[in-house]
C-alpha cells in the first residue's frame, strides 16, 4: 500500500489570461479552484488510475469543508489532524499566448508542536500495510526543516520505503536519514547539491555522490528535457513526447505517483521512469490542476520511450 503526506494544504486558484500584461490590466477568460498539496496531487493520479493509496495530513480550521468536499469529488479520503487558522491559497496565472504559469504561492498557518504530535500519532494508525511512502512539499510555518528527516527515519525503522520530494534544507536534512529514493527537478538539483552546468556527465556525477550516501534511486525531473532515473548500477533518460501542454501544475507530483505504481507492480527502474513521464505527460495535457486520467496514463505508456544511458 502506498502513502502519502501533505504537510501544506492548499486551494490552488488557476486564473487563465490571453497575453498577461505585467502591471497593467487583465481580463480572465477562465478560472477554476482545485483542493491540492503535492501529496494530495499524488494520491488523485493513484486514485484515478486506479491504485489504492492513503493520504494524511494537516488540515486548518477555516476551510476545511472546502479541502474535504473537493478531494472526496475526486474519490479522495483525506485522514488529516485539525491545526488552528486558515488553508492557504495559490493563486496560478496561466497565460494562453505564451503557455507559461506565473505562480503566486502563500505560506502555510502556524502548526503547534501539540499538532505534529497528533500528526504522528495518526501517521502510527495508518502504518500498518503501508511499503511505501511519499514525503512531499514544502511546510506550514512552525515544522522544523529537519521534520521530514524525523519521517524518514521514522519509515526506515518500519521498512517502509520512502520517496523524498522537497527542496532546500527540507532536502539535505532528509537526506541524512536516507531516504529510498528521491526526486529533485532541475533547480532544486542545482540549488541543494551545487551543480554547476547542465551536462549528462556533471550530473551524473552528483548523483553517484548522493547514491553514495545511502539513497538507493535518484530520479531528476528536467521539465521540456524530460527525466532521467539512476541507481548504483544503471540511468535512463526518457526525452518527451510532443504533446500540447495546457497546464504544467502537478506535473512532478504525477511523476511520482507513475513511479509509485511501478513499484508496487516490483518493476525495475527503466518502467518506473516509463510509468512516471507517462503520468506526468498525462497531467501536462489536463487544464489546472486536472491530473492524469487511466485511459491516459494507458495511452502514454504505449508511447513514452525509456533509454539507458550506457556510459554510466
Amino acid at each position: 500500500m502506498i502513502g502519502t503526506i501533505t504537510m501544506n494544504p492548499c486551494i490552488d486558484k488557476t486564473l487563465v489570461i490571453s497575453k498577461f500584461c505585467y502591471g497593467g490590466m487583465n481580463r480572465v477568460s477562465d478560472k477554476r479552484a482545485d483542493a491540492c498539496g503535492k501529496g494530495i496531487n499524488v494520491s488523485a493520479v493513484l486514485t484515478q488510475i486506479g491504485v489504492p493509496v492513503k493520504t494524511m495530513g494537516i488540515n486548518y480550521v477555516n476551510g476545511a469543508d472546502i479541502m474535504e468536499k473537493g478531494l472526496a469529488a475526486s474519490g479522495i479520503v483525506y485522514k488529516a489532524v485539525m491545526a488552528e487558522g486558515t488553508v492557504r491559497e495559490n493563486m496560478k496565472v496561466l497565460d494562453t499566448d505564451t503557455g507559461i504559469t506565473t505562480e503566486l504561492n502563500q505560506k502555510g498557518d502556524y502548526v503547534s508542536p501539540e499538532t505534529l504530535a497528533e500528526f504522528e500519532k495518526l501517521l502510527e494508525r495508518e502504518a500498518e500495510g503501508l511499503d511505501i511512502l511519499v514525503i512531499t512539499g514544502s511546510v506550514p510555518q512552525g515544522v522544523p526543516e529537519n521534520y521530514y528527516r524525523r519521517l524518514v527515519g521514522w519509515a526506515n525503522q518500519r521498512g517502509i520505503r520512502t520517496i523524498l520530494d522537497a527542496e532546500g534544507q527540507l532536502l539535505l536534512e532528509g537526506l541524512r536519514a536516507r531516504p529510498y529514493l528521491i526526486k529533485p527537478n532541475l533547480f532544486e538539483f542545482e540549488t541543494a547539491f551545487g551543480l554547476k552546468g547542465r551536462e549528462r556527465k556533471d550530473i551524473l556525477d552528483i548523483c553517484r555522490r548522493i547514491l553514495d550516501t545511502g539513497v538507493e534511486v535518484i530520479c531528476l525531473s528536467m521539465g521540456g528535457d524530460g527525466a532521467m532515473i539512476v541507481n548504483r548500477e544503471e540511468a535512463w533518460m526518457c526525452r518527451p513526447t510532443p504533446i500540447d501542454v495546457k497546464s504544467t501544475q502537478g506535473a512532478g507530483d504525477s511523476l511520482v505517483a507513475g513511479m509509485c505504481a511501478a513499484m508496487e507492480e516490483g518493476l525495475p527502474i527503466g518502467e518506473m521512469l516509463r510509468y512516471g513521464v507517462s503520468a506526468a505527460q498525462g497531467s501536462l495535457i489536463r487544464e489546472g490542476t486536472l491530473l492524469c486520467t487511466k485511459e491516459d496514463f494507458q495511452r502514454f505508456k504505449g508511447i513514452v520511450k525509456v533509454e539507458k544511458i550506457e556510459s554510466f
